[in-house]
């Protein structure tokens, strides 16, 4: 199983791969790789996708994006079926949603139906509420992702599990939430969405998380940091977003050094955003498709 307590421990010897592995691709390819589709996070416009969607889709198309990665409020007022012409007028494709876990637990033939109608290919829990974080209650939430995954698949569809900061605290004796998912769920089953942001906030070896689990990484959440982290450590969900994340590009987060290892993560979907951006947001999001698009690696 693996442990907070051994990832501290080959934090070392892995920063040492993480620099052959940075190297193994400029040597193969002679040109730097680039991204070359960039999705968007409609969570990061919640402010106006509820009021007027069609607007806010044409918005994310203007900053030019490729892809949106849908939340369930998207469709909580909207009927899948209209959310998908106006996805289809705007040219905007939706391979991704964000469901809740009760989802899971609910009609699931309802929700295939929902993925299938909107296009989505990968439906994502992105959250555990802070009253079902305990060891039991992990265990118990990844065997539900495990089982509901084996049937999602079966219908086409691969369950995803998107993390905060929690899911790396020490349950006790060293476990941590990442080490039950992981080790419980099968990889077939449950794939992850790295939240990239919030993993590097509490210092987690990304690099050192790709290589214990190669392949399992399919997706991610691409947002910035500006450097007082430090001051930002046990700070409330609000003030994290508000004043520490930035736009990305804005910040110091080393994305590059993670995508020159896609061929161990499995990373395919690349997804901006941002939880608290300033207006207009037409700059902020440009602002953060300019920079995932700059990047070389």
């Amino acid at each position: 199983m693996f442990s907070r307590r051994s990832f501290l421990q080959n934090a070392a010897a892995s920063s040492a791969l993480v620099t052959v592995g940075c190297k193994a691709p400029a040597a193969l390819k002679p040109e730097a790789r680039q991204i070359s589709k960039v999705g968007l996070q409609t969570y990061t416009l919640r402010e106006i996708f509820e009021p007027d969607p069609m607007g806010t889709l044409k918005l994310i198309k203007a900053a030019g994006y490729d892809y949106v990665e849908l939340n369930g409020r998207n469709f909580a007022n909207t009927a899948p079926a209209d959310l998908r012409a106006m996805l289809d007028e705007v040219a905007l494709p939706a391979p991704i949603t964000h469901i809740s876990l009760d989802n899971l637990r609910g009609d699931l033939n309802g929700l295939v139906k929902t993925c299938e109608t909107l296009g989505c290919k990968y439906a994502v829990v992105p959250y555990i509420a802070d009253d079902q974080r305990s060891y039991a209650d992990w265990k118990s939430h990844a065997a539900l992702m495990n089982t509901a995954g084996a049937q999602l698949r079966d219908s086409g569809i691969q369950l995803a599990y998107h993390n905060h900061q929690f899911e790396f605290e020490d349950l006790g004796d060293g476990t941590i939430a990442m080490d039950i998912i992981m080790g419980d769920c099968a990889p077939e089953n449950l794939v992850m969405e790295l939240d990239m942001f919030w993993a590097y906030l509490v210092d987690v070896d990304i690099p050192a998380l790709f290589r214990q689990y190669p392949g399992r990484f399919k997706l991610c959440h691409i947002k910035d940091m500006n450097p007082s982290r430090a001051d930002f450590k046990g700070a409330d969900y609000g003030r994290i977003t508000k004043d520490l994340m930035v736009n990305v590009g804005e910040g110091i987060i080393p994305f590059e050094s993670y995508f020159a290892l896609n061929d161990i993560s499995g990373m395919e979907y690349f997804i901006a955003e941002h939880d608290s951006p300033q207006k207009p947001f037409l700059n902020a999001v440009s602002t953060s498709y300019e920079a995932v698009k700059a990047m070389r690696f």
